[in-house]
This record gives structure tokens, sequence and C-alpha cells, in this order.
């Protein structure tokens, strides 16, 4: 008989987890304000500026490859002064500018895209550390629960031993369990404080809300494949443009072999008559004819291709992982539900009742509230996972950025 309601005191308890994850299902969560926060992070506000540095240097690229030079001549020849005013002009005889045009929007493409990684990723950062503050917060009212039980119960088992009715053994074991738990309350209670500071850290102006997710919001990432989301993560999509600027830039090192020809006119004097000259300068690639150059960057555009084709399959079966993780704890969730439906809910009080009237032993009944509680924890625990892994499968498909929560305000 005993193990037949222990089986049902942990199958009931289960049930206030089912029905706190179920809400993920019905929810239409908005993400607004924890992209607020995620943007305030030194982190990212560092990763901000550095995009902007690096859109700076894009800008660049589209610029003249020369400037003008003006030079100036003043002398004697003979009794007369000379002077003479001109301006140089080395011309872009490949078109050099126009490889770099190219350059400058792929450049554009690899600073914006890594920016959107790093905010993503930290965003998954900040939604793991809210789950996993709300599992512990979840954990901590519960172990505090039953440890408020135990001081009870053991109330109960003095008054009982003093009358005969229990022995001194029922009240060395109440003694044992509630020593034990308070060991446990005391580690649920530090990890708390912990992840709340960590929490403080990450956003500025938290304050014990929590954020839950729709799945309505993200179900088009386990029906489409892997092969159509992997193309919009922002780290290929940044490992494709570096590979573009490496192609470019080698372009540019194969036009640099071709020498540009410097056209210069100058305008003076020499003594009362006017001077007017025209000059043009080639330079001899004779001594170094960049070619050196060109292998190194032809070469450097190869490593930057097997890099995106490395990434790219990297976050393709990280996408497929992510994927199944969800199937399955998903699959697991509704058997789960399925499973719980329809249960009684009063399993504490059952347990108590059964106590009382003597059907179960205190060993027994001290046994089954263990098992309860690791029942309850063992759900809080697959709540947990299985909002690590949807933010896994929002974060390897990079639709953390689009995808929306709710925020809601939780007691304190």
């Amino acid at each position: 008989m005993y193990k037949c309601i222990s089986r049902y005191l942990v199958a009931t308890s289960l049930i206030v987890v089912a029905i706190s994850v179920s809400a993920i299902e019905e929810s239409q969560p908005d993400f607004l304000w924890l992209k607020q926060q995620i943007v305030k992070h030194p982190q990212v506000l560092a990763a901000r500026q550095s995009m902007k540095a690096n859109l700076y240097q894009a800008d660049s690229l589209e610029k003249a490859t020369y400037n003008p030079e003006l030079s100036t001549d003043f002398g004697n020849e003979g009794p007369d002064r000379t002077y003479t005013l001109g301006i140089n002009q080395t011309i872009d005889w490949s078109n050099k500018r126009g490889s770099r045009k190219q350059q400058a929007v792929f450049a554009r493409i690899s600073a914006q895209k890594n920016y959107a990684f790093v905010l993503q990723t930290k965003m998954a950062e900040a939604l793991n550390a809210l789950i996993n503050w709300q599992a512990i917060k979840n954990q901590s009212q519960l172990v505090t629960q039953q440890e408020n039980q135990l001081e009870n119960l053991l109330e109960i088992v003095k008054k009982r031993t003093k009358s005969g009715d229990l022995g001194q053994l029922d009240a060395e074991l109440a003694y044992l369990s509630l020593s034990q738990r308070f060991g446990q309350s005391a580690r649920v209670q530090a990890q708390l404080r912990r992840i709340e500071a960590s929490l403080g850290e990450l956003l500025p102006d938290w304050n014990k809300r929590k954020i839950t997710l729709s799945q309505s919001q993200w179900s088009h990432v386990i029906d489409k494949t892997a092969e159509e989301l992997v193309d919009d993560h922002p780290a290929v999509q940044a490992a494709k443009a570096q590979w573009e600027i490496s192609v470019f830039a080698a372009e540019i090192a194969l036009k640099r072999k071709k020498p540009d020809p410097t056209i210069g006119l100058g305008a003076g004097k020499l003594g009362r008559d006017d001077v007017l000259s025209l000059s043009l300068s080639i330079p001899l690639y004779v001594r170094n004819n960049f070619s050196l150059l060109y292998k190194a960057a032809d070469q450097q555009a190869m490593a930057s291709e097997a890099n995106y084709h490395a990434v790219r399959r990297k976050q393709l079966f990280a996408i497929k992982a992510s994927q199944a993780a969800v199937k399955e704890y998903k699959r697991r969730f509704q058997k789960w539900q399925n499973l719980m439906q329809g249960r009684d809910k009063n399993s504490e009080n059952l347990l108590q009742k059964q106590w009382s009237i003597g059907d179960i032993s205190t060993t027994e009944y001290l046994l089954t509230l263990q098992q309860r509680t690791a029942g309850l924890i063992a759900g809080i625990e697959l709540e947990q996972e299985y909002q690590s892994a949807l933010i896994q499968l929002l974060l390897d498909t990079a639709q953390l950025d689009t995808t929306q929560a709710q925020t809601t305000e939780t007691m304190k």
C-alpha cells in the first residue's frame, strides 16, 4: 500500500509544475524590455562602438586611392629668379577603388552581423539566467515549505512521543530529516542569491521580472530544415562577408602588380618668361613587382572560404542538434501532461491523513515526503531544461532578436 501511495503522491505533486510549464505554450511574450536592458550592458556597448569603428573603416574604403600632390620650386638661373607651382595626380589605372568599394559593402555586413551575434548571445545569456533564477526560486519555495512541514511534524512527534503514541525512534527520524533539509535549503538559498547578483549585472533595471517564451513565435524554427535556417545566422553571414572581403583584397593585390602613372602639371616663371610644364612618371617594378603580396592575399582568400564553410557546417549541425533536443523535450513534456491530467492535487493532505491514522509509519511518511520533494524538483528541472533548449534553438537559428516574449512582474 505504501508504494502505491508514494507513486501516487509524487505524480500528483508534479501537476503544479506542469501547469506552470504550460504557460509557455499559451503566452504571447514581448522581448522589448529585455533588449532595452541588454543594449545598456558594457559588453554590448563596446561591441556597438566596435561596429561603428568598422563602419567608418568601411566608409574609408570608398574614398579615392590617391590624393593630388602640390609641388613648388624656387631658385636662380644666372641673374634670373625662377619659380614653378605644380600639381601631381597618380591615376588609379587598374581601378583599385572599384574593388575597395566592393570590399566596403561586405565590411559593413561583417560589422553589423558581428554586433548582431554579440547582442543575441548576450540576450541568450540573460534569458538563461532568468530561467535559472525562476527554477531556483521555485526550488527555494519548495524546500522552505518542506522545512516548515518538518518543523511542524517534529512538534507533533514530540507530543505524541510524550503521550506514548510514538516511540523515540520516530522523533530521531524527524530530527535527522529536518537537519538534512537545513543543508539543502542553505544551498538553494545561496544559489538564488548568486543568480540574482548575476542578473543584476546583466540587466541594469531588473526587478524580479520573469520572461516566458511563446511557442507560436518559434514553431517555424522547428518546422523548417536546418539548411533553410543556417544561412540567416549572423556568424555565418559574417564569415561569408569576410570571405568576400578577402576575395576583393586578392583582386586589389593583383591590380597592384600593374603600375599606376602619375601626371603632373606645372606653371611658373623663368626670369620674365612664363613657363608651362607637363610631366608623366611611371614606376618601374624591377626590384619588387608585388607578386608575393598577391599570392599571400590569394591564399588568405582561400583560407577565408574554408573558414566560411567550416562556420556554416558547424552552425548547421548545431541547429540540427537543437531542433532534435527541443523535439525530445516537447515529446516528453506532452507525455507528462497526459500522464498528470485529472490527478488529485491534494497529495500533501492525503499524506498527512494517512500518517495520522496510522496507515503509514513515520519512516514511510518521511520517505514519501522526500520523494514528493524530489518529484517536484524533477518537474522544475524539466521546465528549466525545456526552456533552455528553446533558447539554445533560438540562438542557433538567430531568432532571439525577432522573437517576442512577455515580461510580468512577480512578487518579491
